[in-house]
């Protein structure tokens, strides 16, 4: 099959930094590839993927840091999807099936597709938050978009809007041989994450501090968080308890999640999956989470993490967390949650989708 996946404008491809899902497009167009098909990328011109790259924009649009800038990047934004429309209709003749990730494909209703859910769903506009014209999943968008061919990332995932038309549930996947297992970890608790009220990554702050141990935090900051990050996260940075570590890049990543004793998950919605649980699980290390969304799906409670209504109860949860068999938890994650797994289950859906069609 001839496979149009159809990305943002946001990162490139695999993404430098934050990016859980140009990293998730990055593993299909591998796992595609050696599955014999060929995936066409639209996307970053930047990107450096291994199949043939039609630009959409030659350099990524990284979101905005602060809100005076957030109106320019839309127009911009709606400029860069309005000319990703113009170049797939051109395409339509040479390929099977689109596969977006965040672009809207109502105009395209009639030919095989299948469109990724990569967020939650919520209640606002489609002009309102993170998701203005590239990814908005409301109710009140979706009215007109009903039976497109959608793939939920979690069963959870699908309780937020029952009534779309689903043709199948992907976990998402990446290659496990990338992370060390890490059998005795250092004496430190970790968080790896967006810097938003969603995340709360203060909880974990507050959590480990009270548990007396060292916390390395470490992720993005956009437009969205960075009056929570002044408030909420900036007035630990000096506590001696407290390492923030920023942004970081692949390697510092693994080595932040693969020695940890613990990775805190204190998610404030309904997350549709978690690429960093995944992350560290392939790691050995296991996870403290609300159990909110697809965090029942992705943890096996008291074998490889914890699920608590709250972080008040994690503090009383957390200690079997550091007792766990760190063999055990990297060898579920390794078989369960791998990019093989995730292009077979894309696979049956494009099938699904140009089946449909004829």
């Amino acid at each position: 099959m001839k496979v149009a996946i159809v990305a943002n404008p946001f990162a490139k491809i695999p993404a430098k930094k934050y990016g859980g899902t140009e990293t998730v497009i990055y593993y299909t167009i591998k796992g595609l590839q050696e599955a014999g098909h060929e995936p066409i990328l639209l996307g970053t011109g930047d990107s450096t993927v291994d199949c043939q790259i039609i630009p959409i924009t030659q350099r990524a649009e990284f979101y905005p840091r602060s809100p005076a800038l957030v109106q320019a990047y839309r127009l911009r934004v709606r400029y860069i999807h309005k000319r990703t429309e113009k170049i797939l209709r051109k395409l339509l003749p040479d390929i099977d099936v689109i596969h977006a990730h965040g672009f809207d494909l109502k105009p395209f209703a009639s030919f095989p597709h299948v469109i990724t859910l990569h967020n939650h769903f919520t209640l606002g506009s489609p002009s309102q938050g993170r998701d203005f014209y590239f990814n908005p999943l409301s109710l009140q968008y979706f009215k007109e978009r009903k039976n497109l061919n959608y793939v939920s990332i979690s069963e959870n995932q699908r309780n937020g809007y029952p009534d779309l038309n689903y043709i199948g549930t992907v976990y998402n996947g990446e290659d496990p041989s990338m992370f060390p297992l890490i059998k005795r970890p250092d004496n430190y608790v970790c968080f790896l994450g967006r810097f938003d009220e969603e995340k709360a990554p203060h909880q974990a702050i507050e959590l480990a501090i009270n548990l007396g141990i060292k916390i390395k935090l470490a992720g993005k900051t956009d437009f969205l968080g960075y009056r929570y990050f002044r408030n909420n996260i900036k007035p630990y940075l000096d506590h001696p308890l407290v390492e923030y570590l920023g942004e970081l890049g692949f390697e510092d990543k693994v080595k932040l999640i693969s020695h940890a004793k613990c990775n805190l998950h204190p998610t404030y919605f309904r997350e549709p999956f978690g690429l960093t649980v995944m992350e560290a699980a392939y790691c050995g290390t296991p996870t403290l989470a609300i159990a909110r969304g697809a965090m029942p799906e992705l943890i096996e409670h008291g074998k490889t993490g914890m699920l608590v209504e709250d972080y008040i109860e994690g503090f009383h949860a957390i200690g079997d967390c550091f007792k766990m068999d760190r063999e055990y938890i990297a060898k579920r994650a390794r078989k369960q949650f791998n990019y093989h797994n995730m292009t077979k289950g894309y696979i049956r859906a494009y099938r699904r989708a140009i089946k449909a069609a004829k």
